[in-house]
């Protein structure tokens, strides 16, 4: 019998962890067991009604036809004083791409980058996605080690001497960090910058959680930096801080010729970006004022702050304080060696076990530790930490 034979691209590539086991979890749900789930990069908010109401609008107003494929004009003009206004950056709208969500500005900007065989760094810890989104575009992904004692942030230094040893034509830097929530201060976004200058590589920025921020830390984009616009390439957009995943919008931007080889395969592979999620997100770029951001920030902030606290005093466990995002790491590297098992086999057991889904740290380049969102409301939250307290303990006696 005759078989359409996939592609070696295709073999390459593995599932989304994160979405794995949030599956997984939804599937133990249904079998009636009370899983809590802390595994998905989610907000528990709803869309703001600003936002979700333009959706609406704009199926009732007819904008349902095709697009230009880089995003409607109004929409990237939008997003370049958004840029302006959130982070100090300076695009043109033709240095804006529309796109369908974080991931595929990723994705696409692989694709308009790399030749078959380039190899990208990716300093750890970094989104489990990532290496799997550099072999879409043809490329080969080089990790770099997570380093915990430095906070999860690597020094010019380092990323020079791995990216002159492999070899490799950009590096991918995710501030706030996705798992550690890592936010570097503006002498470290420097230092990496000059690195790649002195050596020649660009740089893909991923800042999707640009504005989640806690303790006054500031958010530094690369292409805030003299040197550094001309080499990067900036993804961002309101998926997280206005709770807007599954509408599938977000921004690429970038110098001018490197965004129009990204519109141009855009035209090809996906036609255009949603054009009503395309009216919801020119709702969120124009919002001047949001007091809702503040409510969404103040009770992440408050959750942040339990679950350090309360993972922190889980013998066996340790934790830093994320300063963005809504992440944070936890340090299991004593529990495991009690278990005799990695954190993968920690996590297995602990879902099965204590019916808590979490993701192994090993997904993100950093084995030993296990990311928690809290992106969950307090209630699920206590569930979580008071099985997980038991779990440990039973494997500490």
């Amino acid at each position: 019998m005759f078989e359409i034979p996939v592609s070696s691209r295709a073999r390459a590539i593995s599932d989304s962890i994160t979405l794995a086991i949030t599956a997984r979890a939804k599937a133990m749900r249904a079998e009636g067991k009370d899983v809590v789930s802390l595994g998905a990069g989610e907000p528990d908010f709803p869309t703001p009604d600003e936002v979700a109401d333009a959706g609406v609008r704009a199926i009732r107003d007819g904008h349902t036809r095709y697009t230009a494929a880089a995003g409607i004009p109004e929409l990237r003009a939008a997003a370049a004083r958004w840029f302006d206004r959130q982070f100090g950056l300076d695009y043109a709208p033709e240095e804006i791409v529309v796109t369908a969500g974080a991931k595929p500005a990723l994705t696409l900007c692989m694709m308009a980058l790399l030749d078959d065989g380039d190899r990208v760094l990716l300093p750890g810890p970094y989104w489990a996605s990532y290496p799997d989104i550099v072999r879409l575009g043809g490329g080969e992904p080089i990790d770099l080690a997570s380093e915990p004692e430095q906070g999860f942030i690597h020094t010019g230094a380092q990323i020079a001497a791995a990216a002159r040893e492999h070899g490799c034509k950009g590096v991918v830097v995710n501030y706030p960090n996705n798992p550690s929530g890592a936010v570097p201060t503006r002498a470290q976004v420097e230092d990496i910058v000059a690195a790649c200058v002195e050596h020649d590589l660009w740089i893909l920025s991923d800042e999707i959680y640009a504005r989640l921020l806690y303790d006054g830390a500031e958010h530094v984009s690369p292409a805030s930096i003299p040197g550094g616009r001309e080499r990067t390439v900036v993804v961002n957009g309101g998926t997280k801080s206005h709770s807007m995943t599954g509408w599938r919008v977000g921004f690429l931007a970038a110098p001018r010729e490197v965004a129009a080889a990204v519109g141009r395969l855009v035209s090809q592979a996906m036609g255009n970006t949603c054009s009503i999620s395309q009216q919801a997100a020119l709702a969120m770029a124009n919002l001047e004022e949001d007091p809702e951001f503040d409510r969404r920030m103040k009770a992440f902030d408050e959750r942040r702050h339990h679950v350090v606290r309360e993972f922190g005093s889980i013998p066996g466990i340790r934790v830093a304080e994320p300063k963005g995002a809504f992440y944070a790491l936890l340090d299991v590297r004593e529990v495991c060696e009690r278990m005799g098992c990695d954190d993968v086999g920690f996590v297995e057991q602990l879902l099965v076990d204590g019916l808590v889904a979490t993701v192994p740290g090993s997904a993100f380049a950093i084995p030993g530790f296990v990311r928690i969102s809290y992106a969950a409301s307090m209630l699920d939250l206590d569930l979580a930490i008071g099985r997980i307290r038991e779990f440990v303990a039973s494997k500490m006696a």
